[in-house]
Formats: structure tokens, sequence, C-alpha cells
């Protein structure tokens, strides 16, 4: 029996909170749908990374327990955890920085839907979330998502 890896998880999670968030925002829930695509893009980034870049799960310090966020060495060779949004959309746009013309590198530069997005959020009365800005964030998330199985299908980052 073969174990499932992480960015296997990622990617499942992303598609699970994506479709839960399409089905929140169609119902007019804006601030669970609004969360669900926060972190159906934060699964999908990080099952990137994780997939096409030296981030890892393994343990940051030798013989502790695996890491509960993926990390990468910096310049500096010390290790960068990546978190959730909207610092990892930062994030992996600096990682991706140069990678062959990335599409992904471009549509996380050309704008940040989710930088006001906070997972703390969801300890709020959620009277804060909009229309125009979910739907902002549903077309990013969809646009993400498609790059992301796009990635998973063909084997590589494009």
């Amino acid at each position: 029996m073969s174990q499932t890896s992480t960015e296997d998880h990622y990617a499942r999670a992303a598609l699970r909170h994506h479709d839960d968030a399409i089905y929140l925002h169609d119902d007019g829930r804006l601030p669970n749908a609004d969360h669900h695509f926060g972190f159906a893009v934060e699964c999908a980034l990080k099952s990137l990374i994780l997939r096409y870049t030296q981030a890892s799960m393994e343990p940051i310090k030798p013989g502790k327990p695996p890491s509960v966020k993926p990390w990468a060495p910096d310049a500096a060779g010390k290790p960068k955890q990546f978190g959730h949004l909207p610092v990892l959309w930062s994030d992996v746009a600096l990682l991706l920085h140069g990678r062959g013309g990335s599409i992904l590198s471009g549509v996380l530069a050309a704008s940040e839907p989710f930088g006001t997005w906070a997972v703390e959020d969801r300890y709020l009365d959620g009277t804060t979330a909009n229309d125009v800005e979910v739907r902002s964030r549903r077309a990013a998330s969809q646009e993400i998502l498609s790059l992301h199985q796009q990635a998973l299908i063909a084997g590589v980052l494009t």
C-alpha cells in the first residue's frame, strides 16, 4: 500500500477547499467562501513548491520531527518556512522568480488579491467580507488551481 505524499495531500485539499468555496460563494455566504478560496490557494501553492522547488517537509533540525510547514533554505542557508497568505503569495513569487518564465510567476507578480486576506479572520464576525473582493479572490483561486492542475498533468511548472 503506497503512502500519500504531503504534496498530494495539499493538492487534494486545494480542490476540496475550492469546491467548498464555490458552493458557499454561490449561496451568498461570503465570509466562509472567502476563507476557503484563501485556503485553496495556500494548498495549491504549497503543493507546487514541494513538487518544483527545493522546499521540503523534512525536519528542520536533525533528529527532530518533520516540519509542519514547507520550508527551503534561504540565501544564507537558514530555513525559510512557508506559512499562510498573504505572505505565502509573495514568498512563492520570489521563490519562483526566474524559473524559465513561469506563467505562475507572472500571475503571482501581476496582482495580490489576497493581500488583505488573513487566516485569523476565521475568528471574526464576517462583516468585513465584500462581494467585489471575494469575486476577485474566486477568480484568482480558479487561475491558480488551473495552473496547478496543468503542472500536475504536464509534470512541469510552466
